[in-house]
């Protein structure tokens, strides 16, 4: 006596979208993991170099202000020497 099992393309189909979706769910909860571990990583640093970190907040807002200001300068320099240049080709011009 013979025995066969037969499959339909059906189920072939289903059994292959099971079997994808078991994967894309063992995949996911793997990149999850992984992102859990990272942000308790980040927070153990975080907590460790809370100081220096406290230290680089107070002090960047005066840095932005002496960057504003030294761009200030550069604006006026810049503009300054456009216009001289400008000068000098309108001369050549007549």
């Amino acid at each position: 006596m013979e025995t066969q099992i037969v499959f339909s393309l059906k189920e072939l189909f289903i059994s292959g979208l099971l079997i994808a979706l078991i994967a894309l769910v063992i995949y996911i909860i793997l990149v999850l993991r992984e992102v859990l571990l990272s942000v308790k990583t980040v927070r153990t640093l975080v907590e460790e170099k809370r100081e220096n970190i406290d230290q680089i907040l107070e002090i960047t807002p005066s840095i932005m202000g002496s960057v504003d200001h030294i761009t200030g300068i550069a604006a006026k320099s810049t503009d300054s020497l456009y216009h001289g240049a400008m000068g000098i080709v309108d001369k050549f011009k007549k």
